[in-house]
């Protein structure tokens, strides 16, 4: 495993550079990679690698039900409650990559509070839940998501994490821009460490998850992006890339996940604004993938 990913920023990120290579084709997108002061993102973030961050699952996952359970689930498609009960995960699972970064991130997590927009089949939460639990310190887990999936999908995962983790698990039923915006109300800005966002996925959605959860984090603290291949979550990321230099980031940290971590103090000025880039794709169309 890799140093803290918690220390200082080392580097000024006033200055960033964008390296464009044009696709293979005329309606291939262009795609950039980010670096500050000349120096790969992902390494200033200093993340662990994909193979690190399986690897460092599956020792947490011998260490932790609820991340043995998660892990165990998204393999064979079926979450397995201690009471004998399951759930069919069908369609809704993520990769053991994501779940690893995302356990790396829990473990560091430098406030109290994590939260997650979206729960999905829950999987991610029990790896987030689970890694908090190891780390040793004190911590609660908000989710934000009043929807429910087909067939009451999500609810056996639910009721589990409820019995595993009773003062630390709660799921919110509402919006999740009226959630984080009675939070940041209630608790004032910079009180979360980690804020996954997977809820709504139109655009408008997405920035204003993101607009929040920026106000709730943290120095030092993460925000994260699922889905980051598709075009409206990938041109919220493009608007933090072109206009908010008091974050580091690494776009595609593991597949289809981009990481943020906010390494300053918004400084920019009240009439601030650069253009961004706005992916030539439409609706649920990924980013063409190299190999």
């Amino acid at each position: 495993m890799s140093r803290s990913v918690l220390g200082p920023p080392t580097l000024s990120l006033a200055r960033r550079t964008a390296i464009e290579t044009s696709g293979s084709g005329p309606s291939e997108p262009r795609q950039a990679v980010y670096a500050l002061e000349g120096r790969p993102v992902a390494e200033a973030l200093d993340l662990p690698s994909e193979k690190e961050l399986v690897a460092a699952l599956s020792r947490l996952a011998g260490k932790e039900e609820a991340i043995a359970r998660s892990l165990a689930a998204i393999k064979s498609g079926q979450f397995h409650h201690p009471d004998g009960r399951v759930d069919q995960l069908g369609d809704v699972r993520v990769s053991q990559q994501q779940l690893g970064l995302l356990a790396h991130l829990a473990g560091h997590c430098a406030t109290r509070l994590s939260i997650e927009v979206g729960f999905g089949m829950g999987s991610t939460a029990a790896v987030i839940l689970g890694a908090r639990r190891l780390s040793g310190k004190p911590f609660s887990h908000l989710i934000f998501d009043p929807y429910g999936l087909p067939g009451g999908s999500g609810q056996v995962v639910q009721s589990y994490l409820e019995a595993r983790f009773p003062k630390a698990f709660r799921r919110v039923m509402k919006q999740s821009e009226i959630g984080l915006g009675m939070l940041l109300d209630q608790h004032g800005p910079g009180v979360a460490g980690l804020t996954f966002i997977d809820g709504r996925h139109r655009f408008e959605n997405v920035m204003a998850d993101f607009m929040l959860a920026d106000q709730l984090c943290c120095e030092g603290g993460y925000v994260v992006l699922d889905d980051a291949w598709y075009p409206a979550i990938e041109t919220v990321i493009n608007y933090v890339i072109a206009n908010r230099p008091d974050y580091a980031l690494a776009h595609i940290a593991v597949p289809n996940c981009t990481v943020l971590k906010k390494v300053g103090q918004d400084q920019r000025g009240w009439d601030a604004f650069k253009p961004f880039a706005v992916p030539p794709r439409e609706d649920w169309t990924a980013a063409p993938r190299r190999g």
